[in-house]
């Protein structure tokens, strides 16, 4: 008998158990408002060094608070805070999908159908991802100039 971590299919159902347990857990654990982030109700206290000591948010200012807005469902409160925290809670919502119907559809494909599904999955993530980072990068410059 074959044990279960070397099934076929077995890591990508993994993981994409993994990532929807993790949007579960920020959405249960985590609340947010424009401001704030709080845990449990608690709220967590960071405040941005750069914008402290330079005056200039980082580039991953508002991150965290857009993400957690995105989990409960406030996606344009959250674009407004930061497009990347959006874009980071659909792209592993989306992914998780995938490769869960990856590992329910891998029966009934052979193995050339996967590999090519494979790999428009591994190419299709890689575009998702190159243009989450140039929406991240060009949205900092876009706050960045806005204060001069």
């Amino acid at each position: 008998m074959r044990k279960l971590s070397s099934q076929s299919g077995f890591a990508a159902a993994l993981l994409g158990t993994v990532l929807l347990l993790e949007l579960v857990a920020v959405r249960i654990a985590l609340t947010a408002d424009s401001d704030f982030v709080y845990l449990f109700g608690r709220r967590i206290n960071i405040v941005c060094a750069a914008r402290q000591r330079f005056g200039v948010p980082c580039p991953t200012c508002g991150f965290t608070r857009g993400f957690v807005l995105s989990v409960h469902g406030r996606i344009g409160e959250a674009w407004k805070l930061s497009p990347s925290g959006p874009l980071l809670a659909i792209g592993t919502l989306g992914m998780s999908a995938i490769l869960l119907l990856m590992v329910a559809f891998e029966r009934r494909r052979t193995p050339e159908q996967m590999d090519r599904w494979k790999r428009w999955v591994q190419n299709g993530a890689l575009a998702y991802g190159g243009l989450g980072t140039l929406i991240w990068v060009c949205s900092w410059i876009a706050v960045v100039t806005r204060l001069k």
